[in-house]
């Protein structure tokens, strides 16, 4: 996607900055402005450089090396022994398992519950996740699209293993950025069948520390889709964290795509306490426990997404420097939604910048593709030859082996490129390939899912509602 070399204006030379990222200090916010997107250009001309770095800084915060920063920063050696769980893949893949393109799109369909614009193929209607028949009207909808391409794991999902009770039961859970739920699969499933065959279940009657409650939980989707059961409070070991008196989501009840989803045991949810679902009273989060309990010093987890279970990997109480020598910068979360939610008012297309006026962006590992709006999805494609939209395979394609632009979304003032390698999603058959940007319909905000995430390190820090990020060239 163009040279390594930066030449823009927002991050001159970046590629040589080696100094010690600013530690816990956000990047400063200076509105969204109003309006409709516009060419940067247009509006700042090319000459404006330095007037831009002058009023905003150079996106990369004050850098400095101070004895605080040592503190609270565990060592390394420590930090790996306790603190960093690498991911992996769920073991009931298949050797060579390519990801489904219709089973991402229409998870972020059913996860979002949005409708289709004009380059958008599934949305919700009438409790059912439909595929749109035709681009030109929004009322030719096919029927409900089948359970197969609704598996989570079609979408090949990170899982990480979880120790929850006494003695410990090993599950491998979904880590989740995009909701605020801990629910496990578990003895007390109803109807399961042959499906429990396919997972490590959770049996509270046989923890010695399980304790019930008071209080039911639901997770349900526009497509009808549901999970529920009660709550129990037990021990859990995260990562080498270990809380007590953790609530744990019991599974009892789970419609066929739950039950179909053999890709993980459960799912940890990682954001903000708002979306827990638990009635008559939410519970605490497992970050919320952390927080709250002193458990994590620094207060934050980390997210670091590969291609693979070596290159992968969450961490609690601690900043792995390591993984890129590129600096850390802090920016202000929007938590009223309970997302991670940043602002992203700008996107560059092959080296020409855009403005996207009030535009923010959910960061979800919980979700695939990257998701944006329609004037930033036109404009990357259009620049890749041989491009289109194809109604019949449902999203935006291009030739293998195209030669693609740079492309590059902001986060707060600073802009951070999508690798060229996790753009070329998956095969759509005929020497074609699935791009991983596709349109987010009619949503009011971008989603970042792991397309954009593999390119990025990303410190979660919902003590200061602040989230870190720093650009990752592998």
């Amino acid at each position: 996607m163009g040279c390594t070399h930066s030449r823009h204006w927002y991050r001159r030379d970046m590629h040589k900055l080696q100094k010690p990222e600013p530690e816990y200090e956000p990047d400063h916010e200076h509105g969204h402005g109003h309006g409709h997107e516009q060419d940067y250009e247009h509006e700042h001309g090319n000459g404006h450089e330095q007037d831009y770095e002058h009023e905003h800084g150079n996106g990369h915060g004050h850098e400095h090396d101070s004895e605080s920063e040592r503190e609270r920063t565990p060592s390394p050696s420590l930090a790996s022994e306790l603190r960093l769980h690498h991911l992996s893949r769920p073991d009931r893949f298949r050797s060579g398992y390519r990801p489904s393109f219709y089973a991402a799109y229409a998870r972020a369909a059913r996860r979002y519950q949005f409708e289709a614009s004009k380059y958008g193929s599934f949305a919700y209607r009438k409790n059912a996740v439909v595929k749109k028949r035709s681009r030109t009207s929004k009322e030719a909808w096919s029927r409900s699209i089948g359970y197969f391409s609704l598996r989570i794991h079609d979408s090949l999902e990170y899982v990480v293993p979880v120790s929850i009770g006494t003695p410990g039961k090993q599950l491998m859970l979904d880590f989740d950025t995009g909701s605020s739920d801990l629910w496990v699969w578990s003895s007390e499933v109803a109807g399961a069948g042959k499906y429990r065959a396919k997972h490590r279940l959770y049996h509270p009657h046989l923890s010695t520390t399980a304790k019930r409650v008071d209080g039911t939980w639901k997770i349900s989707y526009g497509d009808g889709s549901s999970a529920s059961g009660d709550v129990w409070m037990d021990h859990i070991s995260v990562a080498g964290v270990h809380i007590h008196g953790q609530a744990i989501e019991v599974a009892q009840h789970l419609s066929r795509a739950f039950l179909t989803d053999g890709g993980n045991d459960g799912l940890l949810g990682l954001a903000f306490p708002k979306l827990n679902t638990v009635q008559p009273h939410r519970v605490a989060t497992p970050v919320e426990n952390m927080l709250e309990k002193r458990l994590i010093d620094p207060p934050v987890f980390t997210c670091k997404l590969g291609h693979g279970s070596e290159q992968s990997f969450y961490s609690f109480g601690f900043i792995d420097k390591s993984v890129t020598r590129h600096p850390i910068v802090y920016h202000h979360v929007d938590s009223s939604r309970g997302f991670w939610e940043v602002a992203s008012t700008a996107y560059m297309v092959g080296g020409k910048p855009y403005k996207s006026r009030d535009n923010t962006a959910i960061i979800d590992t919980g979700t695939t593709l990257c998701l944006v709006h329609d004037d930033a999805v036109d404009r990357i494609y259009h620049r890749i030859n041989g491009a289109r939209y194809s109604n019949s395979r449902g999203g935006w394609i291009y030739p293998n082996h195209e030669r693609l632009p740079e492309i590059e979304f902001a986060i707060g003032h600073t802009m951070y490129r999508l690798n060229e390698i996790d753009f070329h999603y998956s095969d759509a058959g005929d020497g074609l390939t699935f791009g991983g940007i596709q349109s987010r319909g009619d949503l009011k905000y971008d989603i970042f899912g792991d397309v954009f995430l593999k390119s990025l390190y990303v410190v979660f820090d919902q003590a200061n509602m602040k989230v870190g990020v720093a650009q990752r060239d592998d």
